[in-house]
């Protein structure tokens, strides 16, 4: 790479500065561009996983989504590819580690990533062409289909709206939580850029006209309120020409730009009261109580570092003082720390849930007391020291997960960059938390400032009232009916038009022309052979180990049979994850473990795990899960043996509190992801191992929660002895397989320390039991109050005699993208839709923030057909099998390798079977798609599982043999 001169120009880009990052081992160029006043970061570092993304402030001006819905639209074709969803096209072949578009309450966000050089290049180009120059001004039919459109039933007489982000918005409003960040939101900003609701209020996304959405375009997506980013190991000469020479030349500099301000709390002091919507039938849902603060601006990406680690020790915590004292008073069964740093001037909120709202004026109360007496007292040191040591630990792992790298830099720095501050001081948070170890007092200091002596506060009691969706439903209902009323001849004649265009439009399929227009990588640049995935397993040892590069960090997997327990007590192996690292042991008290804990281990948690290689065969087990450093591996395995075989499960108080805490979390699971859980019931009913993931995490394991609440209220006795019954027969030297993560060096010193846990546990002989689910299709529904459904159907191919093969992953690329896609999202207006056909047989569809019901399930049940008349020529198959190799050559974090091995060696999985996929998906043909029609005719939705929309539940309880509210 030719070096960079600081004030010299290249390519347009005036090079203003050159800063060395260490903390990320990144040196920044900040480049301004002379001609359209665009700015540009380049982060030049090591890593192949490249991003490029591109900013615009974006505030919205009231609640009808126009940011949120102008993201979706964008990427809906454009100048240069004339698709009309070329979003879409890259995904179904492009070698992408990351594609998609985000809406922040300020920002919009456009971001792509891939390790694949020309890849990157061609990612870039389509994300440039569709942000300046989309269709949109073209095609109305886009802002019908993403933002919202009215559908006139003329038998009724009646309106009624859809659209892909009104359903998702009404899916994401469908959450407590969710509603309950707006109206805090709501009492501290007002009418105000923070105040709006950015994705949309399903009420007020019907207000939002064509012309105010192109005007929002032409606005605010103008070079000079773009902020771009290029991070990686990449030639940037050829990134600088490109965006300048076809985009920004073409621009001239604007000082029309937004500028975010400060703004007042007009209900500061305020003791405010809102409803949200609760099912009609079940649990009613619990109450939340909120003290909010304004916090500062988060352009000090000290305040943010402090501000997140001060959550923590207050609030996240068994030893946290402001949780105690507001659970040992009553006020609420759970606490937790809201902060956002997304906002210019940032909020903290202390959330009080499943709270006594009677206390409400006792809630405030004791906050304001806990403030005088921690910044008097000081708050408790090894916490502090404890909080530290594990942020410390997260910043220095950098475990992001799926995410690259680059991309949560490229977030973090827009909290300065949005605001004309140098994004660089965003990144050097180890020098933060470094300062943060040597500065006693510091949050003494800061809890006084921003919370003992601040006013800008505001106090919210949330509640769930029943028949609230009712009346919003038909509050909403009459302002459809005033809107058809009104309506003239012309207008329902525009209406009805309209509607036919859209039809026109999603259902004329792209010409391959413009479908060329999608750069496409060759088959031939792609590697025959799987990326390598060593590990080395001990059979007779119990004891796999995988090399990482991992700079000291051992990744720890203790695996406990779960076969030794009878499966009358298997939801308890549930219960142990939750309590087991909690609950009080003999040398440490429930409040104090925590912080002993963080001063060990950077993660320490228990999970239950199935794996599977087909039904009958599988394997489970309770996993204690531990992160830590070498040279704490001693003090690890020490307090591993305090806490499997030193708990005081007789500590009633302590457990209740952690069952309450599990209950209140299990919500809002249930709510947030109920794919997932509608899933994995459907599986259960057909998997023994999906059955057990069920009954120990799932829909009859919050069930069980339920009555384990409860149960603790009356006689705490019967469960304290089937806890110790469990643990006695799952901790056992019989039971235990171990998995390891971490450097070849350091390998043999930890097995050896490991092979002396495993003698201090019990040795004894054990029965190990054959579980007898009675396992049979069902077709179930779980309600809520919530405004759209989640709609699952799941089989077993291999009750068919059908066997795995790698063309059935691109099968899933091509009914994903291309017949779910259009029909489930596009069409039906659900937001997300998906399948999957994994190697045992397991198989299932879904649709997400769905607002239909029977129509996708008469779509999954009519995909046989469809796959049966299938074609493609060469391009388009090679795109189908580009994007479904790109799902199998994501990059891995540490942990992500860990767990791929554990799952390769229990689901016995060998390099050849990992080839033979390969060879067979990069083989694939038009006519191999046709014959998986087989695969699909398995797909009889007789075993199906729905969540959400209680009316839309009942209209259609014909349907289903089993219906019941979610909580």
């Amino acid at each position: 790479m030719a070096e960079f001169k600081q004030n010299e120009i290249y390519f347009g880009f005036r090079l203003q500065k050159i800063e060395e990052i260490n903390d990320i081992h990144s040196t920044a160029y900040l480049f301004s561009h002379e001609k359209s006043g665009a700015r540009l970061l380049y982060l030049k570092n090591a890593d192949h996983n490249k991003v490029f993304n591109v900013v615009f402030k974006t505030p919205p001006e009231n609640d009808c989504g126009t940011p949120h819905i102008l993201e979706h639209s964008v990427l809906c074709g454009s100048r240069k590819y004339e698709a009309k969803d070329p979003f879409n096209e890259l995904a179904k072949g492009s070698l992408n580690t990351f594609l998609n578009a985000m809406t922040y309450a300020d920002k919009t966000m456009y971001p792509v990533a891939s390790c694949n050089e020309k890849d990157f290049h061609n990612l870039m180009d389509v994300y440039l062409d569709a942000v300046f120059f989309p269709k949109i001004y073209e095609k109305k039919e886009i802002f019908r289909q993403e933002g919202w459109r009215y559908l006139l039933n003329e038998e009724k007489n009646t309106l009624d709206v859809t659209g892909v982000v009104y359903n998702e918005m009404k899916g994401a409003l469908s959450d407590p939580e969710s509603l309950l960040s707006g109206a805090i939101s709501r009492s501290i900003f007002g009418k105000t850029t923070y105040g709006y609701e950015s994705g949309g209020l399903p009420a007020a996304i019907p207000d939002l006209t064509y012309e105010s959405f192109l005007n929002f375009h032409r606005k605010y997506y103008h070079p000079s309120n773009a902020y771009f980013y290029l991070y990686g190991d990449m030639e940037p000469m050829a990134c600088l020409q490109h965006i300048s020479e076809d985009y920004l030349d073409g621009f001239e500099k604007s000082d029309a730009l937004p500028v975010i301000t400060e703004t007042e709390c007009v209900q500061k002091g305020k003791l405010l009261h809102e409803t949200y919507p609760a099912a009609e039938e079940g649990e009613e849902g619990g109450s939340f109580l909120a003290y909010s603060i304004k916090a500062g601006k988060c352009t000090d990406p000290e305040r943010v570092m402090a501000l997140q680690i001060l959550s923590y020790i207050l609030l996240e915590t068994n030893a946290s003082p402001l949780k105690t004292a507001l659970l040992d008073a009553g006020i609420c069964q759970e606490t937790e720390g809201w902060f956002d740093s997304s906002t210019y001037e940032m909020v903290f909120s202390i959330i009080a849930k499943n709270a006594d709202v009677k206390q409400a004026d006792a809630f405030i109360r004791i906050i304001d007391a806990e403030w005088k007496r921690l910044a008097a007292e000081g708050l408790p040191v090894d916490l502090v020291k404890g909080a530290l040591r594990k942020f410390d630990f997260l910043l220095r792992e950098e475990d992001y997960g799926s995410t690259p790298k680059g991309l949560i830099y490229a977030t973090r720095l827009m909290k300065r960059w949005l605001h004309g501050e140098d994004p660089c001081d965003s990144l050097r948070l180890l020098s933060v938390i470094e300062r943060l170890k040597k500065d006693e007092g510091y949050f003494e200091r800061l809890l006084t400032e921003v919370f003992l002596h601040n006013e800008e506060k505001t106090y919210l009691v949330f509640t769930p009232e029943k028949g609230k969706a009712q009346k919003d439903a038909q509050a909403f209902a009459e302002k459809m009916a005033e809107r058809r009323s009104a309506m003239t001849d012309a207008d329902l004649a525009e209406i009805k038009e309209d509607a036919e265009k859209l039809e026109q439009f999603q259902t004329k399929a792209d010409t391959p022309e413009i479908l060329a227009q999608i750069p496409l990588l060759e088959i031939s640049e792609i590697d025959k052979k799987p990326q390598p995935a060593p590990y080395n397993a001990d059979t007779a040892a119990k004891f796999l180990h995988v090399p990482l590069e991992s700079n000291g960090i051992l990744y720890l997997k203790l695996m406990f049979d779960i076969s030794a327990v009878p499966q009358e007590l298997l939801p308890y192996t549930g219960l142990l994850t939750e309590l087991l690292g909690k609950l009080d042991t003999e040398k440490y008290s429930f409040q104090t473990l925590a912080t002993v804990k963080n001063q060990i281990f950077g993660d320490f948690s228990l999970h239950n795990n199935t794996y599977n290689s087909h039904a009958a065969d599988y394997r489970a087990f309770v996993t204690v899960k531990e992160k830590l450093l070498k040279e704490d591996l001693d003090a690890a395995i020490a307090m591993t043996e305090e806490i499997l075989f030193h708990t005081k499960y007789d500590v009633v108080e302590s457990m209740k509190k952690i069952v309450k805490s599990a209950k209140i979390k299990g919500e809002n699971e249930l709510l947030n992801q109920s794919h997932y859980f509608a899933i994995f019931y459907g599986g259960s009913n057909l998997f023994p191992a999906l059955r057990i993931e069920d009954i120990t995490s799932g829909i009859r394991y919050y069930r069980f929660l339920c009555e384990i609440d409860a149960q603790l209220e009356q006689d705490a006795a019967p469960v304290i002895a089937k806890l110790k019954k469990t643990a006695d027969l799952l901790f056992t030297q019989r039971n235990l397989e171990v998995a390891l993560g971490c450097e070849e060096s350091e390998r043999a010193v930890v097995k050896t320390k490991i092979d002396t846990f495993r003698q201090k546990l019990p040795a004894k002989e054990q029965k190990y039991f054959v579980y007898n689910f009675d396992l049979k299709p069902e077709r179930a529904a779980f309600a809520n109050a919530g405004g759209v459904l989640y709609n699952t159907t799941s089989f077993d191919y291999q009750k068919n005699g059908l066997a795995y093969h790698g063309k059935y992953q691109v099968l899933k690329t091509i009914i994903n993208l291309e017949y779910l896609w259009n029909q489930v999202r596009v069409q039906g207006g659900a937001y997300g839709c998906g399948c999957q056909f994994m190697r045992s047989g397991f198989s299932y569809f879904y649709s997400y923030r769905d607002p239909r019901l029977t129509e996708t399930y008469d779509i999954f049940k009519g995909l046989a057909q469809q796959i049966k008349l299938f074609n493609a020529d060469k391009r388009e198959m090679t795109k189908y099998i580009l994007g479904t190799i790109n799902t199998l050559d994501q990059p891995k974090t540490n942990m992500e390798q860990l767990n791929h091995a554990i799952g390769r060696f229990y689901k016995q999985l060998t390099d050849a079977d990992f080839l033979q996929e390969r060879t067979e998906i990069l083989q694939t043909t038009a006519a191999d798609i046709r014959d998986c029609a087989d695969l699909l005719r398995c797909v009889d939705c007789e075993n199906v599982c729905s969540i959400g929309k209680e009316q839309k539940i009942k209209e259609n309880e014909n349907q289903f043999t089993r219906i019941e509210s979610l909580i």
